[in-house]
Parts: structure tokens; sequence; C-alpha cells
């Protein structure tokens, strides 16, 4: 993907890892471009990536064996041989047993510290932190402390995902260890058309489905190029029902009543739609902000953050719980008449006469979405028929 937007992130990192020992922490939503900015550093690195199922010192060993080992190693770094086998003709023997664990255990934290100051001028590059298995974690508590010259530590999350104070890190470092922390946020409209040229012919605007997230903007100008259907892009779609199902059931519901509902809401119309207890609406709703599937888009109103976000979950709403989601709207709390940007847009097409399959096409939305769109605009429009939507929008 090219790089865009990120110009000015890349040169305060590169000036951050200029001058090791160094702490570095990376956050952003998924899909923001995490990863795609340390693709563009020029400094010598070791990277590893953290699991769901989280492997103990799974980061740091898949680090590590990209590693090319220098001759001389310090007698301690024959701990890792367990954790290392592939490099066992290279590093020295085991050091002798010793019966206490919290020895054993010193003894592997200080192996990788040696190791690592044997390799520098090098950047420990750990992904996806947010997914840290426990051992890797106290093993980090204590690199961070203790870094030798040369040696930087990178670390990328996603805030909406992690459990762990990621940000905790740096509240421990001596003084001679310079941290910092760099927040991507998606692009603006500019730059989203400016990414939407390299790789679209002739593009049309993307930043209103994607809201600048280049993984949305990547996959759908794919799926663009390709000819395919309108609709989302299978990978965005895929990402946000992993989310979709890691949510308690309250939660799930109060996602689902956002995508039905199409526009930022109350809390109140959240749980009336959603049809759960206001306690347990409360919780979900904090909790579906939490995960970053919804967001406050205005004070006391919350929606979800992409309108592709908003299609894959409704999309994936069984059709039951769908018409339930429905019936609990037909007496809707918001204010009558509030009809939200998409569907002032698809209300427009149809006041032109096009069909939904047209408007579906030139919206990239499923002709289904569309018309649940003009539904809900004729209700909110006290109207009767799509017949009299040209008096109500010229």
């Amino acid at each position: 993907m090219p790089f865009v937007g990120r110009e000015r992130e890349l040169l305060h990192l590169t000036a951050l890892l200029a001058r090791p020992p160094a702490v570095v922490l990376i956050d952003g939503e998924a899909g923001v471009g995490k990863t795609r900015l340390l693709r563009e550093l020029a400094v010598p690195a070791l990277a590893g990536n953290c699991h769901p199922m989280r492997f103990p010192f799974g980061p740091i060993v898949e680090a590590l064996r990209n590693a090319t080992l220098p001759i001389a190693l310090n007698p301690v770094t024959g701990a890792l041989r367990p954790l290392l086998p592939e490099f066992a003709h290279q590093l020295p023997l085991d050091p002798p047993p010793v019966q206490d664990a919290q020895v054993e255990r010193h003894r592997l934290f200080r192996a990788v510290l040696s190791l690592l100051g044997s390799l520098a001028p090098v950047t420990l590059v750990l992904e996806d932190v947010h997914w840290i298995d426990p051992d890797t974690r106290e093993l980090l508590a204590f690199l961070s402390r203790c870094l030798p010259d040369g040696v930087n530590l990178l670390l990328t999350y996603r805030p909406e995902d992690t459990c762990y104070p990621v940000a905790a890190l740096r509240s421990h470092l001596p003084p001679h260890i310079r941290h910092a922390q760099i927040s991507l946020a998606p692009l603006d409209a500019e730059e989203t058309a400016l990414l939407a040229k390299h790789l679209l012919t002739d593009p049309p605007d993307l930043w209103p489905l994607t809201l600048g997230v280049p993984f949305a903007i990547e996959e759908l100008a794919r799926m663009l190029a390709e000819g395919r259907g309108c609709g989302t892009p299978p990978a965005v779609r895929d990402a946000v029902l992993l989310k979709i199902e890691a949510l308690p059931v309250a939660a799930r519901r109060m996602v689902q009543a956002a995508a039905v509902l199409d526009q930022p809401a109350s809390e109140r119309s959240l749980v009336t739609v959603a049809g759960v207890p206001p306690e347990q609406g409360e919780r979900g709703l904090a909790e579906a902000v939490r995960r970053g599937l919804l967001h406050q888009a205005a004070p006391g109103r919350y929606g979800l953050r992409q309108p592709l976000a908003r299609q894959a979950v409704y999309d994936s709403i069984t059709p039951g719980i769908r018409r339930r989601l429905h019936r609990r709207v037909e007496t809707p709390a918001e204010p009558r008449g509030a009809v939200s940007p998409r569907e002032e847009q698809v209300i427009k097409l149809a006041a032109q006469g096009l069909t939904n399959r047209e408007i579906a096409e030139s919206l990239f939305l499923s002709p289904r979405t569309v018309e649940v769109h003009v539904a809900n605009a004729l209700r909110k429009l006290g109207l009767t028929s799509r017949r009299q939507l040209p008096r109500s929008t010229t």
C-alpha cells in the first residue's frame, strides 16, 4: 500500500530511534496503519508479533529468531537455548541449573538483555501488544527499565482491545531512557483522496464510507478495481464480525441497535431498540465504546464509527432478530424528521427515480440496506410512499 499522510509521524519516530535507548509506544485503531508506518523505518530492527493465543515469550522468540548472532556471547545467553533451539550451536552452554524458579526466570531475562546488547544498535519491535502474554509482559517490564545503550523498544497496540495498561511502561523508566507515545488517527478527506488515486484510476470519494481508515480504503479500492458488486469488502466485514462475536450479549445487542438506527442515537433509544434492561444496556454501551465499535458522535449520542462497519453489522443480524429490532424502531425515541446523512443521500436519489439497485451501486451499499434506508426515511418524514419524496427533498 502506498505511504500517505504519515510523513510527520515518520520523522518524529525516526528522530526518537536515532538516539537510543528509547521506549516508543504507537497506538491506533485496527487498520489505521501502524505496521505500514514501521515498514518505512530505516533502522536495524528485530520484530515479533503478539498473538491472540498468547504463547509464552512468543513475540520475543519470533523477534530473536531473525537475529544474526555475534561470535562471542555472554555465558548467561546460554539460558536461551530452550527458547531458541535453532541457535543451540551458536549459543553458549546452558548455565548450571538452580532450584529457585525466580532465579531461573531472572537468568532468562538477563540472557535476553545481554543478547540485545550484543546486537546493538537495534530496535526491538513488538506488534499487537494488546495480545501480550503474561511472561512477555513481565519481561517487557524488566527490559524497559534497563535497556542497554544502543537498544530501543518499540511497541504497537490497539487501545480499544487492550486490558494491559501499555502506557504504564513509561511511568517507571529511569531518566536516561527516553520515551514517547505516537497516536495514529485516520487519514483526513484530502489524504484519503490521495491514497485512493494511488489505488484507482478514477476513484470515487471513499472518505464518507471509510472515514479515512487506510485498511478500509485499500480493501474497498481493491473490490472496486476488481469490478465486484457493491457492499462491504470481505476483509473489513470479517474484522468487524470478529469483534462483534467477542462482545457480551448486551453489548452486541446495543451495536446491532445502532446499526438498525443508522444514525447517532441516545442511550435510551439504543436500549429501547436493543430490548435489554437499562442497567445491562448501560454496561453494554460502555463495553462497545471501549472496544471501539461504537463512539460518541455528539454529546450523549452514539453510533458506529464507519458506514462500512455499520453495513457489516446490519448484514450479520439474523432475520428474526432484525425483525424484532425494526419493530422496536416503529415507535422511535428520536425526534421525527431526524434523517441521517446516509438516509438523506438515499432519498435524494430515490426522489430522482432511481431503483434500490441503482442507488446501491451509486453509494456502494447493498440493495437490502438501501431498502431499509428508504423505509426509515419515509417513516421519519411522515410519508407513506417514495412518490412523495420529490416534494420533501426540494
